[in-house]
Parts: structure tokens; C-alpha cells; sequence
């Protein structure tokens, strides 16, 4: 399931790459149709389920200011930079930035309780930032090999799902996932639609491959994907579904180099083999999940 859910990710957003610089859809557009339809699905799976969370969740007006921030800053921010990152430059680069969010996190979690991290943890933060410099830069540092705004949208992408992983822990011990994350697409989705209205269908050029890729982005990138990594929790722990899901930048990576013939020379690839291998050892560690995007 976790496997599968991973892979479905990363393809996502080879998809999205496809969309934005072939097919010119708009990437707000995109998270738009994608958070509403997800998000709706979700609360109405929600609503059917006995003891319903998300029915309770919506009924206590005290908990709509954090539930707000969560769905905004954090789940409609993870995924709007995430796919400007693609737009900008391409799919794997964007993933392997967005997934410098895990060492944030820890180094955040070190900050916030005045201790220093495990060992562990000061490797994997400084495999991340190696990875990160290699791919950047190729290991040319007087140019870039991504382009200046894909890097600062990836790495704004990865503060963005940092945020959206330590913020709602209130939440989440009230209310199961579904809850939280259906209400929350479903809010970021309609917030969305100020930047990103579904029906100015007019932001792409629409053909089959493009219909089939949008299908692909909404219903296995995200929906059955999210519903897969969910199930998955239940025969994983977090952390063991949290080292599996490392299968996303890896697929992303092979899907951009196989399908859409994105370069990276040998010291990028070291650097995207050394961002995988941070995101590992944090997993081993227990010391940061991996969240989804």
C-alpha cells in the first residue's frame, strides 16, 4: 500500500511537469481541482463513518481558527509551492527539495526543546544539506543547475510541509486524519479557488493525454494515494511507513530522467542519492515521519 501510495506521488508530479511546461495548465489551477475533490471525498467518508469525526469536528467552533491555518498556510501552501517548484524547474528536483522538510523539522524540535539532536539526526541534516548543494548546483558553484525560482519555491515548499506536520498535533489528538485532512483540503481547496478557479478550464490546452494526466494527478496522486498511505497505518508504524514513502523522490527521480529526459549529471545524482539517504535515517531514527504532500 505504502509502496504503492509513494510511487503514485512521485509520478504525480512528473504528471504535473508535464501539465505545466507541455500542456501550460495553470499550477494553481491544478491544486484547486485537486484539494476540492480530494477533500470532499474525504469528508464524505468521514460523515459515513460511525462516531464521526469529522461531523464532531466541524460542530466546535473553537478549534476553526487552527483548522483555518492548517488548511491555508499549511496544506494549500505545501502544495501550491510544491507544484510552483515543478513549474519552475522540474518534478525532481521539486520533490528532493520539498523533502528537506523532515531535517527542518528536527532541527526545529531540537530548537524549540533547547537539547541537541541524536547523532543521527546531525547526519542526516548534514547528508540533506550536502544533497541539497550538489543538486542545486551540480557541482558547478558559479551557476545553478536548477533554476533560481524552482529552488526557492522547493525550499519554501519544504518550510510549508514542516509547518503543516508540527502545527496540527492539537488537532490530530481530538480528531482522527480523515477528519483533519478532509476538512482541511476541502478549505484549502476553496481558498484555492481565488488564485485558482476550476472553471477556467481555458488555462490549458486540453487534449486526451492532458484529461488522462489530470485524472492521473486527482485520483492516484492524491486521493488513492492519500487513502493508501492511510490504510497502510494500520498494519505499519509511522515510522516503518515513514522509511517506505522514501520510494517518492526515488520515483520521481527515475520517472524525470526516463520520461521527460530531465539531466543531471553524476554530482546531482549524488546529491539526490544523499537527500534519499537523510530522509532514511531520520525514519530509522523514529525522530520525524515522513508527511504527505
Amino acid at each position: 500500500m505504502v509502496l504503492f501510495a509513494a510511487t503514485c506521488w512521485g509520478l504525480s508530479g512528473t504528471a504535473s511537469q508535464v501539465l505545466f511546461q507541455h500542456d501550460h495548465f495553470h499550477s494553481a489551477w491544478l491544486v484547486t481541482i485537486r484539494m476540492l475533490f480530494s477533500g470532499i471525498v474525504l469528508v464524505i467518508w468521514g460523515m459515513l463513518r460511525k462516531d464521526s469525526a469529522t461531523r464532531a469536528l466541524i460542530r466546535q467552533p473553537r478549534y476553526w481558527p487552527s483548522l483555518l491555518l492548517f488548511s491555508v498556510v499549511g496544506l494549500l501552501g505545501v502544495q501550491y509551492t510544491y507544484f510552483k517548484a515543478i513549474a519552475a524547474g522540474n518534478a525532481a528536483s521539486a520533490t528532493l527539495l520539498q523533502y528537506l522538510g523532515p531535517p527542518m523539522i528536527v532541527a526545529y524540535t531540537a530548537l524549540s526543546a533547547r537539547r541537541s539532536p541524536s547523532r543521527t539526526a546531525w547526519l542526516a541534516m548534514a547528508l540533506a544539506l550536502l544533497g541539497t548543494i550538489l543538486l542545486v548546483t551540480g557541482g558547478h558553484f558559479s551557476r545553478l543547475a536548477v533554476p533560481w525560482p524552482a529552488v526557492v519555491w522547493g525550499i519554501a515548499s519544504a518550510l510549508c510541509l514542516a509547518f503543516y506536520t508540527l502545527y496540527p498535533t492539537s488537532l490530530l489528538r481530538q480528531f482522527d486524519s480523515i477528519a483533519v485532512v478532509g476538512w482541511g483540503m476541502t478549505i484549502g481547496g476553496i481558498a484555492s479557488l481565488s488564485i485558482g478557479p476550476v472553471w477556467t478550464l481555458s488555462l490549458g490546452q486540453w487534449s486526451l493525454s492532458a484529461t488522462l494526466l489530470v485524472g492521473f494527478v486527482v485520483l492516484l496522486g492524491t486521493l488513492a494515494a492519500f487513502s493508501l498511505f492511510l490504510a497502510s497505518l494500520h498494519y505499519l508504524t509511522p515510522p516503518e511507513a515513514g522509511l517506505l514513502a522514501s520510494a517518492e523522490p526515488v520515483s520521481a527521480v527515475l520517472a524525470a530522467l526516463m520520461f521527460l529526459h530531465v539531466h543531471m549529471d553524476s554530482l546531482a545524482i549524488a546529491g539526490a542519492a544523499a537527500i534519499v539517504m537523510a530522509i532514511i535515517q531520520l525514519s530509522r531514527s523514529n525522530r520525524a515521519s515522513i508527511p504527505r504532500h
